[in-house]
């Protein structure tokens, strides 16, 4: 299995990483294609539209493997995405 590496999606997982929504590149990967599938299969958490970030929040820690989300790590991960 291979993909085209560019360096916009380059610069996403990197963001990603930085970010501490994921720990590496297979993570990234991971959570992107576990949110892929529950979307056009709409398989997402019960009763989800996919309209908030809290709902994609659930999704993604059901993803797994994750490191834990805690306060502080949220604040951070918002807060970049406020910028």
């Amino acid at each position: 299995m291979g993909y085209t590496k560019t360096d916009h999606y380059d610069g996403i997982i990197r963001r990603h990483i930085r970010s501490g929504r994921a720990s590496n590149k297979t993570e990234v990967v991971h959570q992107a294609l576990s949110l892929l599938d529950a979307v056009t299969r709409n398989r997402g958490p019960v009763g989800s539209s996919f309209a908030n970030a809290d709902e994609l929040e659930a999704l993604l820690l059901e993803a797994g493997p994750a490191r834990p989300m805690t306060a502080a790590r949220k604040a951070r991960i918002y807060g970049d995405l406020k910028s």
